[in-house]
């Protein structure tokens, strides 16, 4: 058994809501021992969380690591401090795995590695800096992206092997003067199995409350909804009064996305807080479509891997999106829902919400079968344990 430091500031267990993709996957891995060094708040929530995962390792960390500006800084500077000490003085180590975002951390892998010389693996989940310029934080030209540029470039190459989770920055990665042999791509996805319910329909739906055609967004609740595309879903809520939208979850976009809907006098709009990842098959099992949405940001373009979309899709939720254009390359637009584009969501749900709940059971069996297909998180685990076994020898 080889042991593996896994470096993720924002790596949850799955009894917080949130992103678990590296608990899912190292969890699963049959030749390793993985320790995951994560900051001890939820990103989204800010708040302080606990954990007896005995592979998590966390790292206290100050209010505000969501935020912007100093705040931010200083939580990433206080993670890679703690994450440092952790992985210079674990007693065996053969390889460091380090996650983005956000950029320090690679380097904090990198610092690792050549302490204890084994081999660094580089996981990209998000294009940093072509995110921040995509969605106008950041000027492209300007010093902080030159220089987050010029970092980007510096670790790329300095990887053993670079993880990414979507096809389509091939490009990019070229750009950098990275080789195609050194990146391998292993997508974002589930279990079925992990979302499968015991109770009744109607038992669910009593116990969550849930009444109606109800379509949920579950995740993340961006800044403003500047990625998440939670307006748009708002203003189709307006549209469609005969239908309820749930949102559940957390983040800095979601005080402007409850006065927005507060604004337009909307009575179909519900607002929740996060649940732990362990409760989400039986409320998803409890609504009737599942809302993957995104605003029209460039960088979207070059793919995406959203884990949003899989949960619905393994609870049996038919899907409705947006993001016809990017969503393609997981699946055919009427596949299991309606994907349509930026203009088209209004009518893509009340397509699928006067299909009847039989057409939306066989989209339900079908999204399913994707999942098993080509999505499922045992299959994505056992090539990340043959890579990494491979990255060593």
């Amino acid at each position: 058994m080889k042991n593996v430091l896994v470096l993720n500031q924002f790596a949850l267990p799955r009894s917080e809501g949130g992103g678990t993709r590296h608990f899912d996957l190292f969890s699963r891995l049959p030749d390793w021992s993985p320790r995951i060094v994560a900051g001890n708040r939820n990103h989204y929530s800010q708040k302080i969380f606990a954990t007896d995962e005995p592979i998590f390792r966390l790292v206290e960390l100050p209010a505000g690591s969501s935020g912007g500006g100093r705040s931010r800084v200083l939580s990433w500077l206080q993670y890679c401090w703690g994450a440092a000490r952790l992985g210079v003085h674990a007693r065996r180590l053969d390889l460091v795995y380090a996650s983005t975002p956000h950029l320090l951390t690679p380097v904090v892998g990198w610092l690792v590695s050549k302490i204890r010389r084994v081999p660094l693996v580089v996981e990209v989940r998000d294009l940093w800096p072509e995110t921040f310029v995509s969605a106008g934080v950041l000027r492209e030209g300007s010093l902080p992206h030159r220089a987050l540029a010029l970092l980007e470039r510096w670790i790329m190459r300095r990887a053993a092997h670079i993880v990414v989770v979507t096809d389509g920055w091939e490009d990019h990665f070229a750009s950098l003067g990275v080789p195609p042999d050194r990146i391998t791509v292993i997508k974002n996805g589930t279990e079925v199995s992990d979302f499968s319910v015991t109770e009744s329909r109607a038992e669910l739906r009593a116990r969550w409350d849930i009444h109606g055609i109800t379509a949920v967004f579950s995740g993340a609740h961006g800044a403003h909804g500047t990625q998440n595309g939670i307006p748009s879903i708002i203003e189709a809520a307006a549209d469609l009064p005969d239908v309820n939208f749930l949102f559940v979850g957390d983040g800095p976009g979601k005080a402007p996305a409850i006065e927005m809907a507060r604004s337009l006098g909307l009575s179909n709009v519900e607002f929740r807080d996060p649940i732990p990842k362990s409760e989400l098959p039986s409320l998803l099992a409890a609504c009737d479509i599942g809302l993957q949405t995104l605003a029209p940001l460039a960088i979207f373009k070059q793919g995406i891997s959203p884990n949003k979309l899989f949960d619905y899709m393994a609870a049996g939720l038919p899907v409705v999106s947006n993001a016809r254009e990017v969503l393609e390359r997981l699946m055919t637009a009427d596949e299991c829902g309606r994907l349509g584009g930026p203009d088209e969501l209004v009518e893509s749900i009340r397509h699928v919400a006067e299909a009847g709940e039989e057409a939306r059971a066989t989209w339900g069996r079908r999204a399913q079968q994707i999942v098993s297909e080509r999505h499922s998180r045992s299959a994505a685990a056992a090539r990340l344990n043959e890579l990494l076994l491979e990255v060593v020898r």
